[in-house]
């Protein structure tokens, strides 16, 4: 069973229909549909696919047309279209279309919708639970159904799509991520400052948040953003963009950030990867009118064969310099954040039939890294006895390297500058929610997300059961409540160094939720001091997908 089987039972057969509701936003009418999950006090009015922009090919969103007869938002609108054709280090396309694109679903330019699940009305306007999705810039949607966070925990839920088929910022040269163009073309017939569309697409997003949440019984005021992976470096640059009067009171970023570490440089500002693709399809380079008549598919059909990436790019508007300054000073969201990273993050980030020597290099130059230095680096996790393959190794690397370390460093320094800060490690398994042909996966990226949209009544183990409904109400009570956190101590707070949960097992030893020492979780970022810096400063690298 995969998310998107997980999702499509959980609307099916864990609840019970009601009359439509229907609700008046800026545009017009829609009607919506309402539906009850087991022993939940309240029902839940959901409203699918509502267009909040509307997307002409390489160009900003506008506002959509008003419908002049109520509109139906019963059904999910189409994903944005999305690419799964990576590279020879990162996971195999099938591997991601399994786990977070099964069922396909219909994909479109015309994509930019929003859903919206909601507690039936109370006189008390609620807070609001925004996520963004993940998948590296170039795949995935908000198709996604949040009815348990509404249901169970009182809270207004909303998810949306955006425009991707980019890649994450640059890593490496040895790999080649092949990424449509829609999110963020680099033509230079747009000027820069217009060419991060899918940072746009979300900031159109949150503004129609904060114009339409009304509506639904939802206070604009008590908006809480929460990104897993791309969308959590999402997040880190709307906290950079927004450093005063954001659109939003809190911020969860699971599994990213674009701030420290190798995910901190974005992509240089050319138009090579343009002129390649232009050339693929027969256009001049220097005509944008020719490329906004290639049909879709021949643009992504042109990607992976002639390895061609888009990126987003440092426009000075929506993605900024400096990031890392920014987090140490008052340029920056001064807003409570809830970090936190999955204990196995590259298990499901590369491929599982790597071999060592091409990882090292790609990850660790020799032109730029000592041999010395990768050799100790290799032989400090080669004496864990759990990391026995080319794989453990090169994804325990992965994960600290890219993931748990650079996020360590972002709650640690937001801490410092006196921003509440709670952080997490997810460490419960999910493999019983897949088939046996995943069980080498472990605790990997994206699990987390997975669990926390399962539906009630899917069949959990004691733990997994009792991690998703602490969790669950975790992020819950952060959206309610920021200042008084998610239920354990703050990153610096009195309890340190036994200020981060463990979600899962601690050690061999299965567990819910456990404060835990962040001096043994981080032990082994010592080894990645002053890497970062040095790595980002190489010419022509380009990333892995997350």
């Amino acid at each position: 069973m995969h998310l998107q089987q997980i999702l499509v039972l959980y609307a099916s057969a864990t609840a019970t229909i009601s009359p439509q509701p229907n609700v008046t936003i800026s545009s017009g009418i829609i009607y919506g549909s309402s539906t009850n999950l087991p022993n939940a006090a309240a029902t839940v009015n959901k409203f699918l696919g509502i267009p909040y922009a509307a997307a002409q090919r390489f160009s900003r969103p506008s506002d959509p047309s008003p419908w002049p007869s109520p509109l139906n938002t019963t059904n999910f609108g189409p994903a944005c279209h999305q690419n799964f054709g990576l590279n020879e280090l990162g996971p195999r396309p099938e591997l991601l279309q399994t786990l977070f694109n099964t069922p396909p679903p219909p994909e479109s330019e015309g994509c930019l919708s929003i859903n919206v699940f909601a507690p039936s009305p109370s006189p008390t306007p609620r807070a609001v639970l925004v996520f963004i999705h993940g998948g590296g810039w170039q795949l995935g949607h908000g198709r996604l159904d949040l009815s348990s966070f509404a249901a169970y925990e009182d809270i207004i839920a909303v998810t949306f799509n955006y425009r991707t088929n980019g890649a994450l910022p640059k890593l490496h040269p040895q790999s080649q991520a092949n990424n449509p163009v829609f999110g963020f073309p680099s033509s230079p017939e747009i000027p820069l400052s217009e060419r991060n569309l899918g940072l746009y697409d979300q900031r159109a997003a949150l503004t129609w948040i904060q114009q339409n949440i009304a509506s639904f019984g939802g206070d604009p005021e008590k908006v809480t953003i929460w990104g897993q992976s791309a969308g959590s470096l999402a997040v880190d640059l709307h906290l950079q963009t927004h450093p005063h009067s954001p659109p939003f009171r809190a911020a969860i970023m699971s599994s990213g950030q674009m701030s420290f570490g190798p995910l901190s440089s974005p992509s240089p500002n050319d138009a090579s990867a343009w002129a390649q693709l232009s050339a693929a399809v027969g256009c001049p380079s220097s005509n944008l009118s020719c490329m906004t008549h290639v049909p879709a598919s021949t643009l992504i059909n042109a990607m992976p064969r002639d390895r061609i990436t888009f990126s987003p790019q440092q426009d000075n508007i929506t993605v900024l310099p400096n990031p890392s300054d920014r987090w140490k000073s008052d340029n920056i969201a001064q807003v409570p954040i809830l970090t936190g990273t999955v204990a196995e993050e590259g298990r499901g980030l590369i491929n599982d039939q790597i071999n060592l020597k091409p990882f090292l290099s790609a990850f660790f130059p020799p032109a730029l890294v000592p041999e010395e230095v990768t050799e100790k680096i290799v032989s400090t996790y080669r004496s864990d006895p759990k990391l026995t393959t080319d794989f453990d190794i090169a994804a325990a690397i992965y994960t600290d390297y890219l993931w748990t370390c650079p996020q360590f460093k972002l709650a640690s320094t937001a801490s410092s500058n006196k921003i509440p800060t709670w952080r997490y490690s997810f460490n419960a398994s999910i493999l019983h929610l897949l088939s046996e042909e995943f069980s080498w996966l472990g605790k990997f990226h994206g699990s987390e997300i997975i669990l926390l949209f399962t539906s009630p009544s899917t069949p959990h183990t004691p733990q997994s059961s009792a991690v998703y409904e602490y969790f669950r109400g975790a992020i819950a009570r952060f959206t309610k409540n920021p200042a008084a956190g998610p239920g354990w101590p703050a990153v610096g707070s009195d309890y340190a160094p036994v200020d981060t949960v463990v979600l899962g097992d601690v050690g061999e030893v299965p567990a819910v939720a456990v404060p835990f020492n962040t001096t043994v979780l981080d032990e082994r970022c010592s080894l990645f001091n002053g890497f970062y810096s040095l790595l980002r400063s190489a010419p022509g690298d380009e990333s892995l997908s997350a």
